[in-house]
């Protein structure tokens, strides 16, 4: 006998569940947005990634530079690189861990 839909209403689904069948009714298999919370926190969220994402390539910049003049045996390291390597690093820990904290 052929499964037929009824007019203006969604099919169940069964859903196994061990070895009986249980029906799921449409309405529990569909997500409905109720307001534009979890955007708002997506676009924070990915404010805060990219944040970190540049904090972290200044690290990786200032670590670069500073082993490039380490490298070369006529160059020789500034004075601030220690300075601003240290400001950078503290910069990425700062925005490393702003993604870690709940928004509100």
């Amino acid at each position: 006998m052929p499964h037929r839909r009824r007019a203006g209403r969604a099919p169940d689904l069964r859903v196994r569940s061990g070895a009986a069948s249980v029906r799921v009714p449409a309405q529990s298999r569909v997500t409905v947005r109720g307001n534009s919370a979890p955007l708002q926190r997506s676009a924070g969220l990915a404010d805060a990634l990219r944040d970190s994402r540049v904090a972290l390539t200044r690290v990786e910049n200032e670590l670069e530079a500073l082993l490039a003049a380490l490298r070369d045996p006529e160059a020789r390291p500034d004075r601030v690189s220690a300075a601003r390597l240290r400001s950078a690093t503290a910069a990425a820990g700062a925005a490393v861990a702003a993604l870690s904290r709940p928004e509100r």
